[in-house]
C-alpha cells in the first residue's frame, strides 16, 4: 500500500551536519521511505541525512540508525528515501512486509481522471 499511514506514533531524529539534530515524527511510509513531520525546520533537496529510530519492542528500549536522503522538502514536513539497506531495515522495524511494498512506485500520484493504484 503505498504512502501506508503509521499504526502507532514513531518519533525519531534527523541528523543534519550543519544544521545538528533535528526531531521529526513519520507520518506515512512506502516502498522507497517515509514522510516526517519536521515543524517549521526545512531542510535543503538532496541533503544526506542519519535516521535515528527509538522504539520499544519485546520488553526491550531499541534503537536504529540509517542514512536517507531528503527528496521533497516542504514547510512543515519532509520526504526521506532510504537506499536498499535502509528500505529493508525501516521495513523490518515497522514489521511490514517488504514484498507487499515493493509492488509499488514512491510517490504515485494519480491524475485527475486516474484512479489510485492504476496506471
Amino acid at each position: 500500500m503505498p504512502n501506508a499511514p503509521l499504526n502507532g506514533t514513531l518519533y525519531l531524529i534527523l541528523n543534519y551536519r550543519p544544521l545538528g539534530l533535528v526531531r521529526g515524527t513519520a507520518k506515512s511510509f512506502d516502498a522507497f521511505g517515509m514522510m516526517v513531520e519536521t515543524g517549521c525546520i526545512l531542510l535543503p533537496s538532496q541533503a544526506e541525512v542519519e535516521v535515528t529510530f527509538s522504539y520499544r519492542r519485546e520488553g526491550r528500549n531499541r534503537v536504529h540508525r540509517t542514512p536517507a536522503r531528503v527528496t521533497r522538502p516542504e514547510p512543515g514536513e519532509t520526504r526521506l528515501e532510504f537506499d536498499t539497506e535502509g528500505q529493508a531495515a525501516v521495513h523490518a522495524l515497522l514489521d511490514y512486509p517488504l514484498s507487499a511494498l515493493f509492488a509499488h512506485r514512491p510517490c504515485e500520484t494519480p491524475g485527475k481522471d486516474q484512479q489510485p493504484g492504476t496506471n
